[in-house]
């Protein structure tokens, strides 16, 4: 097969990675660059440090346009959500009827979005839960006992194309799930992301830094009882202790160095995925009618420090 990965960041990464370290399968990877990454890819090739695949050099074809390499039979998107729409345009010459297309963003809307963008294809739904990140010399850093991929068809026509993308993850490191019930499933990884993203990301600072400061666990709290609330009132089904679960695993039992991707990009000055989580939570909540003040001010103070 034909696989193009479109965003070699830290899951664009390891998902190269992985998917080149099966060199049985006789697949052709193609991995789409720019810039100064592309000439550190070129030249030294995707360096890989993972508790889960160990340390990787993987050469896949690196392209700086992928209409380079033409038409494809899979491609996973795993750009910034608010680089989505730039990403699809510039992969619509890689796509054709039979193609697979696999964004693996954050938030809740990106099937929804490349779905409507693309004229042909089959578009799988998709969440990864991962911890990774990158380095200043364009490695990717993975850590964590698991890798968990989640994927979903929502059309009778995608669902030999979900078959066909679940097959290319059967070997270890990355553990894929074909869940029941995406829309649960996708709700809470936006409600992990708009409290942990968001608290780690307001404060620039790692699970230590949250437990450190009262006030910050507090706000970690409310920020996940809200979005709780929000999905409940959008007719979610979520587990009644959602919020406890998730509030207790960062704070008991995270590594306390662990951080997320969006306070990665505060600390790095880099655009930060904002509207993703509390912009989208914040209008979802006033459809529904749902109160969320702590969502508002930490949104709304981020807003202006990125203005």
């Amino acid at each position: 097969m034909k696989i193009m990965i479109s965003g070699i960041g830290s899951v664009g990464g390891y998902i190269t990675s992985y998917l080149c370290q099966q060199e049985a399968a006789g697949n052709q990877i193609t991995a789409a660059a720019r810039g100064k990454r592309l000439e550190a890819l070129r030249a030294g090739g995707l360096v890989l440090h993972s508790e889960l695949l160990g340390e990787c050099v993987s050469h896949p074809h690196f392209v700086a346009k992928p209409a380079e390499a033409g038409v494809q039979d899979v491609i996973f998107v795993c750009v910034k959500n608010y680089s989505l729409q730039e990403a699809l345009r510039e992969l619509l010459p890689c796509v054709a009827e039979h193609t697979i297309v696999v964004p693996i963003l954050n938030g809740i809307d990106h099937y929804a979005v490349t779905r409507d963008f693309l004229p042909k294809g089959h578009v799988l739904d998709t969440l990864i839960y991962i911890y990774a990140s990158g380095n200043e010399d364009y490695s990717t850093n993975q850590v964590g006992p698991k890798v968990r991929l989640c994927l979903a068809a929502h059309t009778v026509e995608d669902r030999e194309a979900l078959s066909a993308a679940a097959k290319l993850f059967s070997h270890p490191g990355i553990h894929c799930v074909l869940p029941e019930d995406m829309e649960a499933e996708l709700w809470q990884k936006f409600i992990t992301n708009c409290g942990f993203n968001v608290i780690t990301a307001y404060y620039a600072c790692n699970v230590q830094g949250i437990k450190d400061h009262p006030e910050r666990l507090q706000e970690y709290r409310a920020l996940l009882d809200e979005a709780c609330a929000v999905g409940r009132a959008k007719g979610v089904n979520l587990p009644e202790n959602l919020a406890q679960l998730q509030f207790d695993r960062v704070v008991l039992k995270s590594n306390p160095q662990v951080t997320s991707s969006m306070a990665q990009d505060v600390m790095a000055g880099r655009r930060i995925e904002l509207d993703t989580f509390g912009g989208v939570l914040s209008r979802l909540a006033d459809e529904a009618g749902v109160p969320v003040p702590v969502t508002k001010r930490l949104y709304e103070a981020m807003k202006k420090r990125q203005a």
